[in-house]
């Protein structure tokens, strides 16, 4: 649960922002959004194994940045 307290040497808008900051560090606005609507299992497989191997292929490319040195 993301707490913010307002003081009154604080505005409104720069609370609002601290807020939000708050709720994408603690994963609750892509939580929302994974259940805005229903995703199949296979869908939801496909996209963890797309995920491992964009990953995959980002370290692999560090890897060979690093080796060109």
């Amino acid at each position: 649960m993301v707490d913010i307290r307002v003081d009154d040497y604080n505005s409104f808008s720069q609370a609002l922002k601290r807020f939000k900051i708050e709720c994408q560090q603690s994963g609750l606005t892509s939580e929302i959004k994974r259940h805005q609507e229903y995703e199949k299992p296979t869908e939801r497989k496909r996209k963890k194994r797309l995920k491992a191997i964009r990953r995959q292929r980002r370290k692999m490319r560090k890897l060979e940045r690093l080796n060109s040195f």
